[in-house]
């Protein structure tokens, strides 16, 4: 299987990264399009509803989402490197109306990761996965969310250890106190060996140019920096959580093993959102508590180090 070279993949994430830079930075130059505003500039209380109204997260459309993206980590001494490429489209077919919608995704991710201490590469791990997400009003203040991500996580070589399963059902709800929203339910993560986990979430909007996300396996605070109407926004996160994956690979003696990269991150990460969804982010993490596992086998501690990533989405 021909995977990337790795001068064609460190070309696509320095020419994504580059564009995102040059879009921010034009914004910057197109005056005070979309800054948001003290309300005692302006009495047109039409205007001001308009520039809060909040973004739309599908499209009036089958086609909801086309992106693409890469990112690339090393560490302080050198010792392991990994990058990544992927490419994800979305559909969504409304059940009535646009409030009750059941989303589709399918996305395919290559990853090279490199332990040069262990003589470890492999340019051949790939995770193609099937999502399906549906969101349902069960009352003015309350929501159902359902996702299930069956995934194949491989080198198309191994015929054990390769199917992955994410799911996740949720309630939301909207608490007395209307800038707090309790989320519960289960879920199921790929990266652990445990099987459903209990699920609960507190979101704290204090005022619409920030928010507070306490869950797991991923919290964050979001400030937002910029909004264009009903068009666009900008925001920057701050988030801590754990994060990683694991891959059934065939080794050269034949016989199939399951490899796993787990790790904690930490990361900044700015984000332009548009109306209907897509948009870019790019973002920077620093990861730590790193480990390396093969079944049975093995069981490193890596060192610690940085990742760049971005993505363009439609």
């Amino acid at each position: 299987m021909k995977t990337l070279p790795e001068k064609y993949s460190s070309a696509i994430l320095l020419t994504v990264v580059l564009f995102f830079v040059n879009s921010a930075w034009a914004q910057t130059q197109q005056g005070p399009t979309g800054f948001i505003k003290d309300a005692a500039e302006g009495d047109d209380e039409l205007s001001l509803l308009l520039q809060e109204e909040p973004l739309r997260r599908f499209k009036k459309q089958a086609l909801q989402r086309l992106a693409v993206s890469s990112g690339y980590f090393t560490d302080s001494g050198n010792s392991s490197t990994h990058r990544w490429f992927a490419t994800e489209i979305g559909t969504g077919i409304p059940l009535g109306n646009f409030e009750n919608i059941l989303a589709t995704e399918i996305s395919f991710r290559n990853d090279v990761l490199t332990l040069p201490a262990e003589g470890f590469k492999r340019s051949d791990l790939y995770e193609l996965s099937s999502s399906l997400f549906f969101k349902k009003p069960l009352s003015d203040r309350s929501n159902l969310l359902i996702n299930v991500r069956p995934s194949y996580l491989g080198d198309f070589e191994a015929t054990t250890n390769t199917f992955g399963m994410f799911g996740m059902a949720l309630i939301t709800k909207q608490l007395e106190a209307h800038d707090l929203t309790l989320s519960y339910g289960v879920v199921h993560l790929n990266q652990v060996d445990i099987g459903f986990l209990p699920a609960l979430g507190l979101r704290w909007d204090p005022k619409p140019e920030m928010t507070v996300d306490l869950r797991f396996p991923e919290s964050k605070i979001s400030w937002r920096l910029e909004k264009n109407g009903r068009f666009s926004e900008h925001w920057l996160h701050a988030s801590i959580g754990f994060d990683g994956n694991r891959w059934g690979i065939r080794e050269p003696d034949g016989n199939d093993t399951e490899i796993r990269l787990k790790y904690w991150t930490a990361a900044l990460t700015l984000e332009k959102k548009r109306d209907g969804g897509g948009g870019w982010w790019i973002h920077l993490s620093h990861q730590f508590a790193r480990r390396f596992l093969e079944r049975g086998e093995v069981d490193l501690k890596l060192s610690n180090g940085f990742q760049l990533a971005a993505e363009i989405a439609y």
